[in-house]
């Protein structure tokens, strides 16, 4: 009788012993530093024609990313970003981290994008 109940002292130890709970962590976007001396005309205006963006965005109505680059940043600013605010600019938040229509940026894209708008989107 005492074995049984040493047997089943023993078994109750390792079953419990044996949980553990498990931890998800949540999935943060990445921090990327910004690129501080990202221009609009060389660094930021070019990732549109890159990443095929002015294919859906190239229209009337909505965020039109064709044009000069002073007209696309212009149109930016309309909607999609605030200076020297990226963690606010809809451009930014919605890169980092995570895809829009199966395409996402590169670090270093995203870099240039934050660093343009934390610098004040200029229209540099």
């Amino acid at each position: 009788m005492k074995i049984k109940l040493l047997i089943l002292i023993a078994f109750v130890f390792v079953t419990i012993a044996s949980c553990t709970k498990d931890i998800i962590e949540p999935k943060l976007a990445p921090v990327i530093p910004p690129n501080t001396s990202a221009k609009f005309s060389t660094d930021v205006y070019p990732i549109f024609a890159n990443n095929s963006c002015t294919g859906c965005h190239g229209g009337a109505g909505g965020l039109t990313l064709t044009g000069t680059p002073s007209a696309v940043r212009a149109n930016l600013l309309l909607s999609a970003v605030i200076p020297n605010s990226s963690v606010t600019s809809k451009l930014y938040t919605f890169f980092n981290g995570t895809s829009h229509k199966n395409k996402s940026l590169t670090t270093s894209e995203v870099s240039n994008i934050k660093g343009w708008i934390d610098s004040g989107a200029l229209d540099n």
